[in-house]
């Protein structure tokens, strides 16, 4: 079976050091591939993979592993992890330059960005950032990256071509996931909250001159949001409420909303074929949105708390 076919989903497991490939057509997992070698090691290596990004040729899969302070490379062709490299502490998030030839590693707990090689893995540079850097996103152009420093409310700007950063801008809330739209133009800034201050944010800038454009107030718990090709809807998945908010940013006004599994985490919106996926890490679903009729279409059974979401 072709487990690499176009349209299939990757999703990181967090609580269960997997990595899940699901068939959307099918409508079921297809292949786990476990981290820490199941059955081999005692006691078991717990490793969190919390993120996820695969290269042009979709053979190498690269996951920060929160817990184990490492970066794996996973050979998909041959179904091997072929490197587990050290890079900060509390990895959270990866991205790929793959003009400049690099691999970016946002460090939780060590107030930093890892860059490595995309050609041969070495660790290179530790970037400073600000404090308890998480979210980041590579700029259309992948001349910069976007990190987003949740404790200092702060969002750290790298050039790629050098890996130097440039700037760290302060910003209005604490940001936790950071998301562009589909031209480019726009950073959305994910506010981390809580339960119990009952109210989400969402701000959107301008880039690269980091212009405050608009400030959306919706939910309890935004987590992750995506904005469709013409970024007129924004996609929110809130945490809290369990639901995924539809917000229109022509006119600001709440549009919709669609219920779908606990605790929604990852969101990724396939826009060619008008389908939104989230991940329940309290259910441990990937759930398939249908966003022209606005209805939850189908629920898939993955790993424990599913995380981060890839379309092949």
């Amino acid at each position: 079976m072709n487990y690499l076919s176009q349209g299939n989903i990757i999703v990181s497991n967090y609580s269960e050091d997997s990595i899940s490939i699901v068939d959307t057509i099918a409508g079921k997992e297809v292949k786990k591939y476990y981290l820490n070698e199941r059955g081999n090691l005692y006691p078991p290596l717990h490793f969190g993979p919390h993120h996820i990004a695969l290269d042009g040729n979709l053979r190498y899969l690269y996951i920060p592993n929160s817990h184990n302070n490492t970066l794996s490379v996973v050979d998909l062709i041959l179904d091997k992890t072929i490197d587990n490299i050290s890079v900060g502490s509390c990895p959270t998030q990866v991205v790929l330059c793959k003009r400049y030839n690099s691999i970016y590693v946002a460090n939780g707990d060590s107030n930093s960005v890892s860059q490595l090689s995309l050609d041969t893995f070495t660790l290179n540079l530790q970037i400073p950032t600000g404090e308890l850097p998480h979210g980041m996103v590579i700029s259309r152009n992948q001349e910069r990256i976007y990190v987003a420093n949740t404790q200092s409310q702060t969002i750290t700007e790298v050039l790629t071509k050098t890996s130097e950063k440039v700037k760290c801008h302060s910003v209005e809330c604490s940001p936790w996931h950071l998301e562009l739209s589909y031209n480019g133009r726009y950073l959305f800034v994910v506010n981390y909250g809580s339960s119990y201050q009952q109210k989400g944010k969402i701000l959107m800038y301008e880039v690269p001159s980091m212009k405050l454009v608009k400030t959306i107030r919706v939910g309890k718990m935004p987590v992750e949001v995506a904005s469709d090709k013409r970024n007129e809807r924004l996609y929110i998945a809130d945490s809290d409420t369990s639901e995924v908010y539809i917000y229109n940013l022509k006119t600001d006004k709440l549009e919709g909303r669609i219920a779908v599994s606990r605790m929604p985490h990852g969101l990724k919106l396939d826009r060619q074929r008008n389908i939104l996926y989230t991940t329940s890490i309290q259910d441990n679903k990937l759930d398939i949105i249908d966003i022209n009729k606005r209805i939850l279409r189908s629920s898939v059974d993955v790993g424990k708390e599913p995380t981060s979401i890839l379309i092949l």
